[in-house]
């Protein structure tokens, strides 16, 4: 396997998997789609006669009115032309949906809503010839002629078999009478469409399978491809680790600034605020230091031992944590509620200071 040669070992990651998805690179199989058509085809088969045959009909006995006048024929030739041109279109437009109808369900069933330019892009790989020789030489070329090939012969003994099978029926057709040859020949043909059309269905999926394989198999990594995507995609380890040692050096200098701090609001266990209002440092109260869970725990344990006092405010805590970030000034419609806050403390500290 070349895969194994090249030290790809690895399945595709889903990054490797959406980056090629978003270049159009998708598991597809052409037989897959064109069995769906077939089959579609073959279902509305009798319906598509039918109406191909009335509107023949109408448009010979329109066409065919003037024959007793030759001069009128030449007369109204453009007219005819232009008949036959709308009458073309006509007979062509259910055939033409079902393709394009058929066509988009192909593909939305194999592959999903995918729009990508990639594809169109000019490529000068492509227009190499060695490449282009290599392609037509190559396995895949080989594999693709063999299965084509096979679909033939099939489809071949498929008609045969069926021709075989309604022998009697076709040299007996003439006695049924003219208006019942064409359902006959119809019953036939849509008898012979619908198992081409299984057979079809069943290459279609084992293709289909196979396309799946093949594409993940050309997707394979090797170890080392794996490790440059989980960098570029979590960072290389070692800054990562820095970063880390970073943070943990700034949440421990946060952490040491509680004990600066005029006072800790808590909710009371989920969050921890720790406000600062110093007259002559500050012009408002400040956001020093917030903490959620186990950081909120730790500040209230440091601001008992740095006697800051804790007020359980619920509602200011869960506030203040959302709007403020560390070292911001309190938001002016926090200032009534802080200021009471503040106020109580300080007369506290007014009483215990003129305490006896």
């Amino acid at each position: 396997m070349p895969a194994d040669k090249d030290g790809k070992t690895e399945k595709p990651t889903p990054k490797k998997l959406s980056e090629a998805r978003k270049k159009g690179q998708v598991p597809k199989s052409q037989d897959l789609s064109s069995a769906i058509s077939f089959g579609l085809f073959a279902l509305a088969l009798t319906a598509l006669a039918t109406y191909v045959l009335q509107r023949s009909y109408v448009f010979m006995q329109e066409s065919l009115r003037f024959g007793s006048d030759p001069m009128r024929v030449i007369h109204e030739l453009p007219a005819i032309g232009m008949r036959a041109i709308i009458w073309f279109l006509i007979l062509a437009a259910p055939f033409l949906a079902i393709a394009f109808f058929t066509g988009v369900v192909g593909n939305m069933v194999q592959v999903g809503f995918l729009f990508t330019k990639d594809p169109l892009k000019p490529s000068f790989s492509k227009m190499n010839p060695i490449s282009g020789f290599k392609n037509i030489m190559g396995k895949k070329a080989a594999f693709g002629l063999v299965k084509n090939l096979m679909k033939l012969f099939i489809v071949v003994g498929f008609t045969v078999y069926t021709l075989y099978e309604s022998a009697v029926v076709i040299l007996n057709a003439g006695r049924v009478g003219t208006f019942a040859i064409f359902p006959l020949m119809i019953d036939l043909v849509s008898k012979l469409a619908f198992n081409l059309a299984i057979f079809m269905a069943i290459l279609g999926i084992a293709d289909y399978v196979y396309q799946r394989y093949d594409h993940k198999k050309n997707l394979m990594m090797s170890m080392q491809e794996i490790k440059d995507e989980y960098k570029e995609m979590e960072g290389d380890p070692q800054i990562k680790s820095q970063r880390k040692a970073m943070y943990r050096d700034m949440v421990s200098g946060n952490m040491s600034d509680v004990g600066e701090a005029t006072v800790l609001i808590t909710n009371p266990t989920h969050f921890a605020i720790a406000i600062r209002y110093d007259k002559d440092k500050d012009q408002v109260p400040v956001v020093l230091v917030k903490g959620q869970d186990l950081m909120a725990l730790k500040m209230r344990e440091l601001a008992k031992e740095q006697n800051v006092p804790i007020i359980e405010n619920k509602p200011l805590a869960r506030a203040l944590y959302k709007q403020v970030e560390p070292n911001d000034p309190i938001p002016t419609e926090l200032y009534q509620t802080i200021a009471e806050i503040l106020a109580l403390i300080f007369q506290a500290e007014q009483a215990k200071k003129y305490k006896i």
